[in-house]
């Protein structure tokens, strides 16, 4: 999560720097003096440059947009990761508790009650597995995000 805030600190510390520097040459151009008419080829070049200035501008408000909207994206994750970590640490304790009950009963009478808690047994792990299915799915998705990061 650092390096993602890392990265994107970066890319848009050089995306300023970039538009810093397309509007400084471009307050140096407006300050030139007008171009003569013989000099037609370099009013050409400077409104090439002006063109690609603008696209350079307007990709660098792409990237923003795209790094919020992948800001928000890890957030929402995170936060669901959390919930379901601590869904998945309850069930553990379910578990461990259930696992503590059937040695009572093994000890003891097991007739109808060790059925009925090994059928409880059998539906907190399949809620279990269901829960690491959707972990997996998260972190399927968090994946890509941090290879671009």
């Amino acid at each position: 999560m650092a390096e993602i805030s890392e990265f994107e600190q970066r890319i848009t510390a050089a995306l300023d720097a970039i538009s810093k520097g397309i509007e400084a040459k471009d307050a140096a151009l407006a300050a030139m003096p007008a171009v003569a008419e013989g000099d037609v080829d370099l009013q050409e070049e400077l409104e090439i440059e002006r063109a690609t200035n603008a696209r350079l501008v307007n990709s660098r408000e792409k990237h923003v947009a795209r790094i919020e909207r992948l800001e928000t994206r890890v957030i929402r994750m995170t936060e669901r990761l959390q919930l379901l970590e601590s869904e998945n640490k309850r069930l553990e304790e379910v578990v461990a508790a259930l696992q503590d009950n059937n040695t009572k009963l093994r000890n003891g009478d097991t007739g109808a009650a060790d059925a009925s808690v090994m059928a409880e047994l059998d539906q907190l792990r399949a809620a279990r597995a269901a829960d690491r299915a959707e972990l997996d799915e998260i972190l399927a998705e968090l994946a890509p995000i941090v290879k671009e990061a």
